[in-house]
């Protein structure tokens, strides 16, 4: 391993404080609670969802209409969205008869925003890092991952966040903070050609398109990694990326489920079908909407069963799924078969009619493109953004637009194109979404599907 001298400087100084940090009592009884809270157990589910009731009814204002009800159960609740969250915050935050809150260390954690206007988030910093660690402690004895080794970290990074940094839980790791790729930045490129193929790395985590990326960057540079995981969340990762980056990396690609409001809340098992962990978050998929049933969608619903100071029961993610499902690959928990998309995903045909963009997305993956987004602007005209399209399947996306015209006629839903843009649209802080509508959407119109074949 030869890396630049700061670099070396700066990964030796990480070194040595998780070598400080694991050595330290703090340390090993926090490892010890990991190692008890581990195993699955049916009995702290309904234990903590009790709590979590007698909590929201007795303390928390926007609750305040079941306090006279003495047996509980999910649906006895109403639905929570993004909105409420938004604009009746203090509502939410549990209090005494007084107006005091329980003694402890609050954290506000605020969303990226990536879907709408960002909102907050109050929790103790005790409960948001047990349910991380405890979630992350079993997918790397899922994966097999080593007791410590050096992590990829491509995930949705923070101002000021340090290029390596020690992370001594779940597991004493070194992470590497690689942001996406970019080529026309300086300092992004010299921290590429510094670390990737110069450090080994254990295991790849982070946001689904920039480990696309990074497979692409090895890829073109004939340069070999060889992790033992690689998980990708944040955003949806297309069958073509997923395929990429596999052949890649020589190992299969687990998609680990999680949002900014609930935390990490599922992954994939090896049978490509998702497993909730209902020991820390309840999943119900509610009945598909009328402009999903054809899909056979339905909206993921979550409870965190450690919100207490601010409870989260029945919280609309936004995310469709299938319905439950039976899986007999061993994991516990609510099972789903996959992942579907974003309800509120959709383009808007020339005549105003709104259309399921999913099976534009499976036809353009089909043609091989691994990394893409569809942008619109205006009615009828949908943009393909993808910066490495081949000559290939350049052409695929016009042949994709001759049979749209076909189907459509004149006058009706929508035309695609390659977009000129050689950047994508992601959030303040790079969260990156398959559908970017910069069209304000009416609620109210047909949703239809099934347009154009793969």
């Amino acid at each position: 391993m030869k890396l630049p001298s700061h670099i070396a400087r700066d990964m030796t100084e990480a070194q040595n404080r998780l070598l400080r940090l694991r050595s330290s009592q703090a340390w090993y009884r926090r490892r010890a609670d990991i190692e008890e809270a581990v195993p699955y157990d049916e009995g702290v589910t309904q234990r903590r969802l009790a709590e979590l009731f007698s909590i929201a009814r007795n303390e928390v204002p926007r609750y305040s209409f079941l306090r006279d009800r003495i047996n509980l159960d999910l649906g006895d609740f109403p639905l929570t969205r993004k909105s409420d969250l938004r604009d009746r915050f203090p509502d939410f935050i549990a209090r005494g008869p007084v107006g005091q809150m329980a003694p402890g260390r609050y954290v506000i954690n605020q969303t990226t925003g990536s879907t709408g206007r960002p909102l907050q988030i109050l929790t103790t910093v005790e409960s948001a890092a047990l349910s991380r660690n405890i979630v992350s402690e079993r997918l790397f004895r899922y994966l097999d991952l080593p007791d410590t080794g050096t992590v990829f970290n491509l995930g949705l990074h923070y101002w000021g966040q340090p290029f390596f940094e020690p992370k001594a839980l779940p597991r004493p790791y070194i992470q590497c903070n690689l942001r996406g790729y970019d080529p026309d930045r300086a300092e992004i490129v010299a921290d590429y050609e510094a670390v990737v193929g110069q450090v080994p790395v254990d295991y790849i985590h982070g946001s689904s398109s920039r480990i696309v990326i990074l497979a692409r960057y090895c890829l073109e540079r004939g340069i070999r990694l060889e992790p033992r995981g690689v998980v990708a969340t944040y955003e949806h990762m297309p069958a073509g990326g997923r395929k990429l980056v596999e052949e890649i990396f020589g190992c299969p690609v687990t998609m680990l489920y999680c949002t900014s409001e609930i935390g990490y809340a599922a992954w994939e098992c090896r049978e490509k079908r998702m497993h909730f962990h209902d020991d820390f978050v309840q999943c119900e998929i509610f009945p598909a909407s009328e402009k999903n049933r054809e899909r056979g969608a339905g909206d993921i619903i979550l409870t965190s069963l450690l919100s207490g100071p601010m409870p989260i029961i029945r919280y609309v993610t936004g995310d469709l799924a299938a319905p439950a499902a039976h899986c007999s690959c061993g994991l516990p928990g609510t099972v789903i078969d996959e992942l579907l998309g974003r309800d509120g995903a959709c383009l808007v045909g020339i005549e105003g009619a709104s259309y399921s963009p999913y099976a534009l997305l499976a036809a353009l993956t089909a043609t091989g493109l691994a990394d893409f987004q569809l942008v619109q602007e205006s009615p009828g005209v949908v943009q393909v953004v993808a910066p490495n399209a081949s000559a290939s399947e350049r052409e695929a996306i016009i042949h994709i637009n001759e049979r749209l015209r076909v189907h459509f006629g004149p006058n009706q839903g929508f035309s695609v194109s390659l977009s000129p843009s050689t950047s994508f649209t992601v959030s303040g802080r790079g969260k990156r979404n398959p559908v970017v509508q910069h069209m304000g959407v009416e609620i109210g119109n047909t949703e239809k599907s099934g347009y154009i074949r793969p």
